[in-house]
């Protein structure tokens, strides 16, 4: 029996063995003999009798009760992806670049979604059908055949338009296949990820070839920052954020603390944010829509924020909680560098995540002491390393620095420090996730949870 054979009978693909059964066949990509191994017998215990696996292994295959399928290179998994999946009737927008893809392609979703549009998101937050959250990921960027799967779901929910975050180190892993995207919006070239690409050059140049490699005859391009476009200078159809503004006559004015109004010829909408990098990233996605629509969204409310970012968790009596996932120089200069015009106190919790580019760390440092009065430095999530190694490099480049190891006394010692002096308190780094992260363990915490807690007692 051949895989038309099987997809004829109604299996279908699986890419991890917990979600496999008697109607599964198991894909299995790895290449490590000894994942291999406990992978296949975790996948018969699930009564899965069909499995797809690296022809390298083929000598090591001992099972009788499975049938094996082999591939020899990339383009063979692209040949079996063809039997199972079509996606023809979906419109594939890429959302990529160092900084800014979680808010625009959530917040896409949601836009297209409360304007009536059918859409989905793939990404740092999980797998959404329109409002919807579907299930959690674990990475930004799902390895190819997961992608498949739940672009097979969306196609089953209706759903035309699809937002996928690529990141560059699921581009480089070959997690986004062969796909090619109608859409594609890059966001900024920083820095970011050199633990993994090295330097910035084939960190950039990854960005680059996400694009280049995956776009088709009439895809589109969407640029934030103008001078992206001396990359792409063999393309026709790319759109920037400033001949967007200009074109259609758009005004952005600040009316005070924490509002913003976007206004055109025809209507207004009114965001409630301190950070106006949040109001470049609500322009992007109004580009991308009225490219795709003709017209500017009719509705528009603080559903099209993802939680996490820039998130205002407390503003009464001039104090003032926000939660930010800024983890970069440059996310952390966009989240603060326009706060200090308030002119109120502004005290920063922070830290630095283990296993990751320990070049950034005095950089971040250094930015977050140029726009802050207060440091309160903390764990971030260590992972392997140890955490009073990264506190102490963070400590050395700050201005005025406190140190907090424990990050839940970190935010109790923040709150009550603007309870007694006002201020605005920014909590950084982990945004919307849930857990924290000491070596293999793995603990509940919620940033926005937490401080909404001890905000009570304001």
């Amino acid at each position: 029996m051949n895989l038309y054979d099987l997809k004829d009978r109604g299996y279908n693909i699986a890419t991890n063995w917990q979600e496999c059964n008697t109607k599964s066949i198991f894909i299995l990509i790895t290449n490590d003999i000894k994942k291999f191994l406990n992978y296949i017998s975790l996948a018969s215990k699930k009564k899965c009798k069909y499995i797809i696996c690296d022809i390298k292994f083929k000598k090591n295959i001992k099972q009788k009760q499975i049938k094996f399928f082999f591939y020899k290179k990339q383009n063979d998994l692209f040949e079996i992806a063809k039997i199972f999946y079509s996606l023809n009737n979906l419109k594939i927008v890429f959302v990529t670049g160092t900084n800014g893809k979680t808010s625009i392609a959530y917040g896409a979703n949601k836009l297209f979604n409360i304007n009536g549009n059918k859409s989905c998101y793939i990404g740092t937050l999980g797998f959404y059908i329109n409002s919807k959250k579907i299930k959690k990921l674990k990475n930004t960027t799902p390895s190819y055949f997961e992608i498949l799967n739940l672009l097979k779901i969306a196609i089953n929910n209706r759903v035309k338009f699809v937002f996928i975050e690529v990141s560059s180190i699921g581009y480089s892993e070959g997690r986004i296949g062969n796909l090619k995207f109608d859409y594609c919006i890059l966001t900024n070239l920083k820095s970011d990820h050199l633990d993994y690409h090295k330097n910035l050059r084939s960190y950039h140049l990854a960005k680059v070839n996400i694009i280049k490699n995956h776009i088709s005859k009439n895809s589109i391009l969407f640029f934030q920052d103008d001078y992206l476009k001396n990359k792409f200078k063999n393309y026709n159809q790319i759109f920037t954020q400033s001949n967007f503004l200009s074109k259609n006559k758009i005004s952005i004015v600040h009316k005070r603390t924490g509002k913003f109004i976007i206004s055109t010829k025809n209507r207004s909408y009114q965001i409630d944010t301190f950070n106006d990098y949040m109001i470049k990233n609500i322009i992007t996605i109004f580009m991308v829509y009225k490219k795709i629509f003709k017209q500017l969204p009719l509705k528009m409310n603080k559903s099209v924020f993802p939680p996490g970012r820039s998130e205002v968790v407390f503003n009464k009596k001039n104090k003032i909680i926000i939660v930010d996932y800024a983890h970069s120089k440059d996310a952390y200069e966009n989240l603060l560098c326009k706060l200090p015009f308030l002119d109120m106190n502004i005290i920063i919790i922070y830290g630095c995540g283990g296993d990751r580019d320990k070049i950034k760390r005095p950089q971040i440092a250094k930015v977050v002491s140029k726009y802050t009065n207060l440091q309160i430095i903390t764990d971030d999530n260590p992972r392997n390393e140890d955490p009073a190694s990264i506190r102490k490099s963070l400590m050395k480049y700050s201005s005025n620095p406190i140190e907090v190891p424990n990050r839940r006394k970190a935010i109790k010692f923040g709150i009550s420090y603007i309870k007694k002096n006002d201020g605005i308190l920014i909590i950084a780094g982990k945004g919307h996730e849930d857990t924290q992260n000491y070596r293999d363990k793995h603990y509940l915490f919620n940033d926005r949870l937490i401080s909404s807690k001890y905000a009570k007692n304001l």
